[in-house]
């Protein structure tokens, strides 16, 4: 904290359910929370909610600023999730690292021009950007690069689960959203130290989740390369 004025904060999927009441207009949601644990959302109870909210007339808003663009498989994570969203919000891949966001609505005729201006939201950089982006990455998730780093990536970290069973216990993640939980919070730190020393960038996520997040246009040498030297660092440990 502090949070935003204005939301209600729900303990997970079920508790949103007690606190919709005729004063809710819309409920947002992260499909795959990045900083809390690179946890995927029930997909069962995404879509059910999704349906309960559209017989309320209440808006359902995704925020798919880390989860979109790919990242996860598909153009936005709803779409792996089977949900159309009234919102969606997106940036940071949009445009391959230059600062872009953008708001996606099925809503007509809510905004009239004048009513909101937006700092990074339209330059003529960042928009050429986010259109050759966006071009680059239909054509490897079109011809089925994409899924098959994806599967590499995700059996790459199965091994490593598999082989430093006592320094990890499961993988969790979508698409090129992962993470790595260790049984030993403390040892998160020494990880991602050490992975660095060996030239591979990790990231902390939640209570002892080691995450990645890993170019969408990675090569599967790439992987390879990056997957020994993580092996290396973990043995350091």
């Amino acid at each position: 904290g502090p949070f935003p004025d204005g939301f209600v904060y729900a303990k997970d999927i079920d508790d949103i359910y007690n606190h919709l009441d005729n004063a809710t207009c819309a409920v947002l949601l992260e499909l795959v929370q990045g900083e809390g644990g690179v946890c995927p959302m029930d997909r069962d109870k995404i879509q059910a909610l999704s349906k309960h909210l559209k017989s309320k007339q209440i808006l359902l808003m995704i925020d798919e600023v880390q989860t979109g663009i790919f990242r996860c498989g598909e153009l936005f994570a709803s779409k792996v999730y089977g949900i159309a969203p009234d919102v969606i919000t997106t940036a940071k891949g949009l445009a391959g690292g230059v600062p872009i966001g953008a708001v996606i609505t099925s809503l007509i005729d809510i905004f009239h021009f004048g009513d909101h201006g937006s700092t990074f939201g339209g330059n003529p950089l960042a928009c050429a950007a986010g259109l050759e982006t966006l071009d680059i990455l239909h054509h490897i998730h079109t011809d089925g690069t994409l899924q098959r780093r994806i599967e590499s990536f995700h059996n790459a970290l199965e091994d490593i689960v598999k082989h430093f069973s006592h320094i990890f216990t499961h993988k969790v993640g979508l698409g090129l959203m992962c993470g790595l939980y260790t049984k030993d919070i403390a040892i998160q730190e020494h990880i991602i130290t050490n992975a660095l020393e060996s030239g591979v960038i990790v990231l902390k996520s939640g209570k002892g989740v080691v995450r990645f997040l890993p170019a969408l246009t990675i090569t599967q040498d790439e992987i390879n390369e990056g997957f020994t030297r993580l092996k290396n660092a973990l043995k350091s440990l």
